[in-house]
């Protein structure tokens, strides 16, 4: 029984590296999707519909938790940090956000 269960533990161990190998690329991307999404999706909430603070936060609040956040109402952007990783997004009359 411990055979097998070597066996299978292997097996996965196998598996799972080669589907990191295969999709590192995308895997390695994924931490900067969290603050850009968020940043983004905050700036057109707030400064394109004009909704409120608290509704901007639960309309993109994700399953992973941001760790830093500020809102600089001045500058019309918003900065967001996740994972490790920080993005800006700015208001812009012409495009609307874009992430910076």
């Amino acid at each position: 029984m411990k055979k097998i269960l070597k066996y299978i533990g292997l097996l996965i161990l196998v598996g799972l590296s080669f589907f990191i190998v295969t999709n590192f690329k995308d895997l390695k991307a994924f931490p900067y999707i969290i603050s850009s999404y968020y940043s983004k999706e905050f700036c057109s909430c707030y400064f394109i519909t004009n909704r409120d603070k608290e509704f901007c936060h639960n309309y993109t609040r994700q399953y992973i938790p941001i760790s830093d956040f500020k809102l600089d109402d001045e500058k019309k952007e918003v900065t967001v940090s996740g994972l490790g990783i920080t993005s800006k997004a700015k208001f812009n009359s012409e495009f609307g956000c874009v992430v910076e």
